[in-house]
């Protein structure tokens, strides 16, 4: 009986399974991270464009280069297209350019070899690039563009315009600049005593503080030099017109002078600006005599006076108005030099009549006849003047003279239209009668009564 025999595997056939083992496995491991690494890059480094000066840079100074490139192994550039805007100082597009240039490796430059970058320029640039993408499937080739804009170091200038800047009182004059500065230096015509310096929280604006201030005057401000914090000189001086605040003023209404006033009358002071301290005005005017009433502003420039009852008939009143830095200011800073006052009368209660027709002269107080007198008016050749006038001036005797008549030392003469008067006839014996040389002429004795009883103001009506 033949035995079974036991076959065991020699130990050189057991290291070579064990290897392949392993090696299976690194393969799958190593696939597994090529894989998860490309799902990474894919996803966390995406391909891009890079322009360098970046987009919206500020200040870039003029010996920077302008670098195009992709990221690497992910793609390449096609082209770059520049384009240049010259700026004036207030960054305004002068002229444009397309500059004219190629890629040496990943810098720009121009192709006829000058330095690509000018100062007080902006800088457009557009690049158009193949970016390769890392997909699921494969690598895969995309054509994209992109922008970027950057300007160059900015030479410094005053933001002068041509306005004339005007300077309230207290105020000092405001230079703004285009860029931030350290000093300055300027020149003001006619010369004022000055002291200029830099806002502290805004490098870009200063101000010039000078004394002797005065309404209505004129200056030539100019900057001479300019040292910014860029590093950069102003290239030339600049030059604007600075102005104070003209006077306030103000018209009254009635006016000053003014007669006949309607007893209902608001008097009404309007400025030649809107007024920013409206809330001062009750203690800066005043009525003389004083009445009841109140100040009102109607408008930002009008201020309106409400009295309480109805003028007298016949009263003087002045409106009195305190001027000065402390007074009313208008919204530019200005303000009235000096005190101000107007006076105005209103309607008398008397009121003279005279008829054409009748040949007669009727006096009213209080709308009650007082008395009736005889005249004799212009003649049909030199008529009298019809309408509603008021007695502007009295004379107790005038020489009068003109075409066919000279009457020298004529008595009680009311004046109300220029040289038409109603006065006393000495030389006339034909009242009733229109043979005047067109004023209303009275007997002596009635003439001298409505003299002395006549105030000036007084209403005169004149009619058929």
């Amino acid at each position: 009986m033949s035995r079974a025999s036991t076959i065991r595997n020699s130990p050189s056939v057991q290291t070579k399974s064990t290897a392949r083992r392993k090696t299976a496995v690194a393969a799958v491991v190593a696939l597994a991270v090529f894989v998860l690494g490309y799902i990474i890059l894919a996803a966390l480094v995406p391909p891009s464009v890079g322009i360098s000066p970046g987009d919206s840079s500020r200040e870039v100074p003029v010996d920077s280069q302008l670098k195009v490139s992709t990221s690497w192994m992910r793609g390449s550039v096609n082209s770059v297209k520049v384009k240049e805007t010259m700026l004036d100082p207030a960054g305004n597009p002068t002229s444009q350019t397309d500059v004219k240039g190629h890629l040496e490796g990943n810098g720009f430059v121009r192709d006829d070899g000058s330095p690509l970058l000018k100062q007080d320029a902006r800088y457009d640039v557009t690049v158009d690039a193949s970016l390769i993408e890392l997909t699921i499937t494969g690598p895969k080739s995309r054509e994209v563009t992109e922008h970027a804009s950057f300007q160059t170091i900015t030479t410094p200038a005053p933001l002068f315009s041509q306005d004339t800047q005007v300077v309230p009182s207290g105020e000092p004059i405001v230079v703004e600049f285009n860029t931030p500065i350290k000093s300055f230096t300027y020149e003001l015509s006619p010369n004022l005593t000055s002291t200029s310096r830099i806002d502290d929280s805004n490098p870009t604006r200063a101000f010039i503080d000078f004394q002797g201030y005065e309404q209505g005057q004129k200056y030539k401000l100019t900057i001479t030099s300019v040292d910014a914090q860029n590093g950069v000189q102003l290239k030339q001086p600049y030059s604007q017109t600075i102005a104070t605040t003209d006077p306030l003023k103000v018209t009254f209404v009635p006016g000053d002078g003014e007669s006949a006033v309607n007893t209902a009358e608001r008097p009404t002071l309007t400025f030649s600006e809107d007024i920013k301290n409206q809330d001062q005005a009750q203690s800066l005017v005043s009525v003389d005599p004083a009445v009841p009433g109140s100040w009102n502003w109607v408008a930002p420039n009008k201020l309106e006076f409400k009295p309480q009852t109805d003028w007298a008939q016949g009263a003087k009143v002045t409106i009195h108005l305190k001027g000065g830095l402390d007074a009313l200011r208008g919204v530019s800073g200005s303000y009235l030099r000096e005190d101000v006052q107007s006076t105005f009368t209103t309607k008398p209660s008397k009121l003279i009549d005279v008829n054409l027709t009748e040949q007669r002269v009727y006096a009213y107080d209080n709308n009650q006849l007082v008395r009736t007198l005889i005249c004799s008016s212009g003649s049909q050749a030199t008529p009298s003047l019809t309408g509603t006038y008021t007695v502007y001036a009295k004379a107790d005797k005038v020489n009068m003279s003109g075409p066919g008549y000279n009457a020298p030392n004529v008595p009680w003469v009311l004046m109300f239209n220029g040289d038409y008067t109603i006065h006393g006839n000495y030389w006339s014996t034909r009242f009733g009668v229109p043979t005047s040389h067109g004023c209303v002429g009275l007997p002596l004795d009635q003439a001298q009564w409505l003299y002395g009883w006549t105030p000036i103001g007084t209403v005169v009506q004149i009619h058929y």
